[in-house]
């Protein structure tokens, strides 16, 4: 059975919701998904999304610990850095192990 678009839509956002309750937070599978929704939703099913996704990532509290860690570790904090590298393990990301030399 094929979904409408607007079916389509509401899973997409009902998707947001539930990653946001379980405190998913993963850039590249929502960069991911609008990419693939752009052709296939309305201007407004589409902003739509977006506006969700804004939600998501800056009124939860964990947003804005998730933004202090990554001011951290782009000042170069290692323990932020390793902090940082277990979360994306634990959330299933796929970061690549980096490896630092020190050349002194």
């Amino acid at each position: 059975m094929k979904r409408t678009p607007k079916e389509s839509v509401e899973g997409l956002l009902k998707g947001i919701e539930d990653a946001k309750n379980a405190r998913e937070f993963d850039f590249l599978k929502d960069l991911k998904m609008l990419l693939n929704a752009y052709t296939k939703t309305s201007k407004r099913d589409y902003l739509a999304l977006i506006r969700s996704l804004i939600d998501k990532y800056s009124v939860e509290e964990t947003a804005v610990v998730h933004a202090a860690l990554l001011k951290k570790c782009r000042a170069g904090d290692l323990n932020a850095i390793r902090i940082w590298t277990e979360m994306q393990k634990e959330n299933g990301a796929g970061v690549a192990e980096v490896n630092i030399i020190d050349s002194i």
